[in-house]
């Protein structure tokens, strides 16, 4: 069974509540792991914060937002 989007932010973060990454570097991480549509919004989500990056709190909560 494939980890919840929420459990796939966690892995990429490593669960370090001090990370923060850019879209590029979501995307990046989770290409291959998120479905494409899922992760087109959560970066659109993101990009419309106007945060250039994000912690894993703020992109968990974003994707929340957006499920």
């Amino acid at each position: 069974m494939e980890p919840a989007p929420p459990e796939l932010l966690a892995d990429l973060y490593g669960h370090d509540q001090d990370a923060h990454f850019d879209t590029m570097q979501l995307r990046q991480g989770l290409a291959h792991r998120m479905p494409p549509p899922l992760l087109n919004k959560l970066i659109a989500a993101i990009e419309e914060a106007g945060d250039p990056t994000v912690d894993l709190e703020t992109a968990t909560s974003l994707l929340n937002g957006i499920h």
